[in-house]
This record gives C-alpha cells, sequence and structure tokens, in this order.
C-alpha cells in the first residue's frame, strides 16, 4: 500500500498537535508535513503534492479558501476543512459536500472524515467541481449584521454596529463597548468577527475586534505589537498576528 502524505495546514501548534495524535493512532503509515500559515502551506502543496490536506480557513497572510484560489482547484489534492467558521460557511461545505472538521471537534468525528477522504484518494474521485461550488457559494454577497438585540436592567433594546467601538472577549461572552454602554453577548469572537461587515470592523487581538472609524492612531509597540488609540482615548492592543488585518485597511 503507498504512503500517503497529509498536509496540516493551522496557524495553531495545539491544533496540528491534535490532528497528528488522531492520525497516529490510526495505526496506518502516513508522511506528515505541517504549515503554520497559508504561504507555508501554498508552498508545500506546489513542492511536495500531498495526498490529503487539513487545512485551517483562518489563518495569517492567506486564508484556507486563499490558498484553494493560489493552488487553483483543479490541482488540489483532497481537502478537510478544519474551521469555527459560522453556520454561513457551514451550509456552503455541506451544498457542496465538502467535508470539514468544525471545532472542538472528537475522535470519532475526525475518523469519519479521514475515511471518506481516504476513499476518495483511493477511488481518485474528482473533488475540482466540489471546491469550485465552494468557492463560488462562498463568494456570494453576505448580509451582515447591523444590529445586536441586547439586554440591561431586564429590558430588550438594539446595538447598532455604528454605535460600537469594539468588542472584547470575556470568557463565554463577547461585550459590545458601545456609546450606550457596556453590553453582554453569549457569543464567541469567532462568531462575532464573521456576523459583522470586515469593511468596518477589524480583529486586532483574539480578544479585540475594533471598529474602524472609531481608530484615532496606531502606535508601535515591541516585537512586531502595536497600540491601537481609539477616538475616545482607549488603547488596545493589536497583536501581530492580527496586524495586517488594520494596517492593510
Amino acid at each position: 500500500m503507498k504512503e500517503l502524505t497529509i498536509l496540516i495546514a493551522d496557524d495553531e501548534q495545539p491544533a496540528r498537535k491534535k490532528l497528528i495524535s488522531f492520525i497516529k493512532e490510526t495505526q496506518r503509515d502516513f508522511i506528515i508535513m505541517e504549515a503554520s500559515n497559508g504561504l507555508e502551506a501554498v508552498r508545500i502543496i506546489n513542492d511536495s503534492k500531498p495526498d490529503l490536506v487539513f487545512l485551517d480557513i483562518q489563518m495569517p497572510g492567506m486564508t484556507g479558501f486563499e490558498v484553494i484560489k493560489n493552488i487553483g482547484p483543479e490541482n488540489m489534492p483532497a481537502v478537510i476543512f478544519v474551521t469555527a467558521f459560522d453556520q454561513f460557511a457551514l451550509d456552503a461545505f455541506d451544498v457542496n459536500a465538502v467535508d470539514y472538521l468544525l471545532k472542538p471537534y472528537d475522535k470519532n468525528r475526525f475518523l469519519r472524515s479521514i475515511g471518506r477522504a481516504l476513499e476518495r484518494i483511493g477511488t481518485k474521485k474528482e473533488n475540482k467541481n466540489q471546491l469550485l461550488g465552494l468557492l463560488k457559494e462562498i463568494n456570494k454577497e453576505k448580509k451582515y449584521s447591523e444590529r445586536f438585540l441586547v439586554s440591561h436592567a431586564s429590558k430588550y433594546f438594539f446595538v447598532n454596529t455604528s454605535e460600537i467601538d469594539y468588542i472584547s472577549a470575556e470568557e463565554k461572552y463577547v461585550e459590545l463597548h458601545a456609546s450606550k454602554g457596556k453590553f453582554l453577548l453569549r457569543n464567541t469572537m469567532n462568531n462575532i468577527e464573521n456576523e459583522i461587515d470586515p469593511a468596518k470592523f477589524a480583529r486586532i487581538h483574539r480578544s479585540f475586534i475594533v471598529n474602524i472609524e472609531r481608530v484615532a492612531e496606531i502606535q508601535p509597540w515591541s516585537h512586531g505589537d502595536y497600540v491601537v488609540v481609539l477616538r475616545n482615548g482607549e488603547k488596545l492592543n493589536m497583536s501581530r498576528r492580527y496586524s495586517d488585518r488594520l494596517l492593510t485597511k
């Protein structure tokens, strides 16, 4: 049996280690390669032609979808997407019969995914049409949230996204920092990031999303990090990992 090559493309090392552990537990001999960002993934796919790619969607430098566009759907190996994406993307995956692992996933879900992928590789079933359909679906115009329903003092009302200065992570919640005050939502930063317009908001840190219109200046800090100063005088840390999302606006 031919020894298959697997590429794991994910910017988070613990996520790569988890996949490697699960792969090794299949008791099959695989050559495993790793990429910590989209640019590395493109280089390895072009140079090494792996049989299967576990492809994270949200990576610095280049997203998983941009990796496919760069390589070309017709040249892509079998793909299992690894994602914390919202329902919009998951529906697109399902419609186009593209396999994915939704973080956090367990070993049983992993085994089902890799089993289907190995079957696809064994029968040499082409996945070009699925990937083309996926890209088309993802690129459809998406409607972003323009307001959020919040509660305060036993009352419910809406906060328009235009009123938000920034959003911060608060354990199992996110907090909207707006002109009306601060409001907790039971949601995740990843979900919120996908619900709001990226032309108006930018993720600057794993714990912060900022309204671009509220940014007064950006100050270099240390080790490639920055400090984002808002018009109201508040200062937020911007990590090097996310800096291109604001500096390229």
